[in-house]
């Protein structure tokens, strides 16, 4: 199912274009897809093993998964796949050391998280935007202007309509606007006419 905010979103950057992309895949596709994507990563990482760096590529399912699923589901995603990194990095370690490897994964999925997170936010952004430019068109559609010269009788102050008919000036507003009125009496007047001070 589409969503109508999402047709609304600037065609000029590649990430709206992915969110929108994304947004016509349901959620568990798209899931599936951040998994196969991860898993034929590993295989490659595992197959060319220390000589080749695949680490950017461990990006490509974070980044599906967070503009799709958001923040809380990109975490589990970016910790997933720092685990499934370091663990093929440890095949080749001659030797384990607590400290340095603990800080290597720390990095490695802190990195994952910080890009979740910066993807999410974007993509949260993107549909704040989208949301609030929908808001704004439907406000403006519900506008009514009055524009152009309005001819306005010098002396009783009715205006003439398209049809040439004159009508009071509270009657024509109220049909070409939303404006209601209310009667009041001005100081001049009323120091004028009322003789109140």
């Amino acid at each position: 199912m589409e969503s109508p905010l999402l047709n609304k979103i600037d065609q000029h950057f590649l990430i709206p274009l992915a969110v929108q992309w994304l947004e016509k895949m349901s959620r568990g596709t798209v899931m599936a897809i951040g998994f196969i994507l991860l898993a034929g990563i590993a295989w490659v990482d595992y197959a060319t093993g220390v000589t080749v760096s695949m680490a950017p590529f461990y990006l490509l399912p974070i980044g599906l998964i967070a503009l799709r699923w958001g923040w809380i589901v990109s975490f589990l995603m970016s910790a997933l796949s720092g685990v499934v990194w370091v663990s093929l990095d440890w095949r080749y370690a001659e030797r384990f050391s607590i400290w340095p490897d603990a800080w290597n994964i720390a990095m490695r999925v802190g990195v994952f998280v910080l890009f979740a997170l910066v993807l999410s936010r974007i993509k949260w952004d993107i549909m704040q935007e989208v949301k609030l430019t929908a808001d704004l068109q439907a406000a403006l559609a519900e506008v009514k202007q009055l524009s152009g010269l309005l001819p306005i009788c010098a002396w009783c102050k009715r205006i003439r309509d398209e049809n040439g008919n004159w009508e009071a000036i509270e009657s024509y507003f109220s049909d070409h606007s939303d404006a209601d009125f209310t009667h009041g009496i001005c100081p001049d007047c009323a120091r004028k006419y009322h003789h109140i001070a």
